[in-house]
């Protein structure tokens, strides 16, 4: 009797697994995003795809609906028709966006295979066509697949309240006396010791840092760290102890010098994935890779490809985007940025920048105007490592610092010529050319205002020597456009060690974003000794006071 009845609730509950799987099978759905149609001018191309991988990236939901990207463009309910059929999907999504001075239009369509049709059109300033796409997209979410509470770009899965942090700090937005107004309590000179939770410490790693990304490489949904050395790419997750664990590690060349390390979802899957720059010591000749990372294991997802490979997040919805720049024997970079675009496995180049003279894959980054509408910017660090400020569709001149920044120490040595004379290396010294560090642009507070978080190296040394490039101290500083400049909006202080990245993102998963800074010890005991860590600083946002004004009295004082 006892058998008879264990051996039905068995098969029920065999029944009723089975039910649940197939009914999670059967709610699965599928939709293909069309490339969308563009009336703009020939520098806004770009949105054709840039638009549909901004609305992929909302909607899609594994297990629940898989939206992919398709070729070919679709003008009407049928093309789009045709298009969702010969794909096997479910949902076939297409539109266009008209541009028209700074404003634009967006249409966004969906059809299913029964032909019910969805439309919706929305206006906006060419600065938030960004915003527009998004909440289009919770709109298609909503109204025709039924997924609600799409999250927001940049926020962090992680609910509850955010940590606490102690009053006073070292990020220095002004030095008024005035309490709780600052983003960190290490971030003016006056601040809190490490031991109060503000800033964050790893062990010491053995060996040189090149490049730092932080991001979820593995695809569980928590961020690990992506460092660089010269030859090598390791990642690491922070685990509960303040320590970092080695995950996994690769070889990227033997012949070839890692120059510059940037994170992407190439796929759309999830999981970031990597894109290295690297280049021979002899002829600077360059050579990209992708890497994935997805299950901890180390994967390289394209054939090493001969540019300098980078990724740009691009106006005006600022999604980021592959760019790439061919190589000169003379100038080291051939003229022209292009987006990189795949074809039959293959990277190449897309459509041409509209950028100014003297950009390059590495040196840019735009401003976006924010809720002012003050116009997006573009910054471009220069080869003396100043920032230089663009405004306009012509790329007008608007602002050049006086203060230098950066400091990368990686470096490609290069001869400078007249095309056809040659170089005779045993009288011409050869010109240095150093990797920019990630310019960062972020609404860290959400005000609708935007920042660039860029390193400032601080030595006496580099001011006499233009090689010296082991920065004993820096600084992050937190840049604005206050109309005539940039002006310092808050900075941490000084922080001891050679500055080698700067990230934004929420190094150990807890729920607070974090400005990570990579840092690599001084060679007081000759170069090959030389050491790297990771420092993190959790930002308290809801302490901060847009109204308080930042301490202007130690920037740009002693131009060099």
């Amino acid at each position: 009797m006892k058998f008879a009845m264990r051996l039905t609730f068995a098969v029920c509950l065999a029944l009723l697994a089975t039910g649940l799987t197939t009914a999670t099978q059967a709610a699965a759905k599928s939709a293909v995003v069309l490339p969308f149609t563009v009336n703009a001018p020939q520098s806004y191309a770009y949105l054709s795809k840039a638009v549909p991988a901004t609305i992929q990236g909302r909607l899609n939901r594994p297990g629940v609906l898989d939206v992919r990207s398709a070729q070919g463009k679709a003008a009407s309910q049928a093309e789009a028709s045709k298009a969702m059929n010969s794909s096997g999907a479910d949902y076939a999504i297409w539109g266009s966006v008209n541009v028209m001075g700074n404003d634009c239009t967006i249409e966004v369509n969906s059809v299913d295979k029964a032909g019910k049709t969805w439309s919706k059109t929305a206006q906006s300033s060419v600065s938030a066509l960004t915003g527009t796409v998004q909440n289009l997209s919770a709109a298609l979410g909503q109204e025709v697949f039924g997924i609600a509470g799409v999250r927001a770009p940049g926020s962090t899965a992680a609910s509850g309240p955010r940590a606490s942090m102690a009053p006073g700090g070292d990020i220095i937005a002004n030095e008024t006396g005035q309490q709780q107004v600052y983003l960190n309590p290490q971030f003016r000179y006056q601040g809190a010791g490490s031991g109060d939770g503000s800033r964050l410490r790893s062990q010491r790693l053995p060996f040189t840092m090149v490049g730092m990304a932080v991001a979820d490489f593995n695809g569980d949904g928590k961020n690990e760290i992506a460092l660089m050395s010269d030859n090598h790419l390791r990642i690491y997750a922070w685990d509960g102890d303040g320590k970092l664990k080695l995950l996994g590690e690769t070889l990227v060349s033997r012949s070839n010098q890692n120059f510059s390390m940037r994170a992407i979802d190439l796929n759309r899957d999830g999981a970031m994935d990597l894109v290295v720059a690297t280049f021979e010591g002899e002829s600077n000749r360059p050579y990209s890779y992708f890497y994935s990372f997805k299950g901890n294991k180390f994967t390289q997802v394209s054939e090493r490809i001969p540019y300098y490979v980078s990724v740009v997040r691009l106006p005006p919805t600022f999604t980021p985007t592959l760019v790439g720049q061919g190589w000169d024997s003379l100038k080291l970079f051939a003229p022209g940025v292009y987006t990189m675009v795949k074809a039959g496995g293959k990277y190449t180049f897309g459509t041409r920048l509209d950028l100014p003279t003297g950009a390059t894959v590495f040196n840019i980054a735009w401003l976006p105007g924010g809720k002012a509408g003050k116009g997006d910017q573009l910054i471009m660090l220069t080869d003396d490592e100043r920032l230089k400020v663009f405004q306009g569709n012509s790329n007008t001149l608007i602002h050049t610092t006086m203060e230098r920044f950066s400091g990368s120490a990686t470096g490609m040595d290069h001869y400078k010529g007249m095309p056809g004379l040659g170089v005779d290396k045993n009288y011409q010294l050869p010109s240095k050319y150093y990797a920019p560090m990630n310019m960062i642009t972020a609404d860290i507070g959400h005000t609708g205002e935007y920042t660039l978080l860029i390193n400032k190296p601080i030595s006496t040394a580099s001011q006499i020597f233009d090689r010296y490039r082991y920065f004993p101290q820096g600084e992050i500083h937190s840049l604005y456009w206050d109309g005539v400049g940039l002006g310092l909006k808050w900075k941490t202080r000084r922080i001891r060690g050679s500055v080698a990245a700067v990230d934004l993102a929420d190094v150990t998963n807890n729920g607070v974003l974090d400005l990570v800074v990579g840092l690599n010890t001084s060679p007081d005991l000759g170069v090959g000794s030389r050491q790297c860590m990771i420092t993190a600083y959790p930002l308290d946002v809801s302490a901060t006071n847009p109204n308080v004004p930042a301490d202007m009295s130690d920037f740009e004082v002693s131009p060099n």
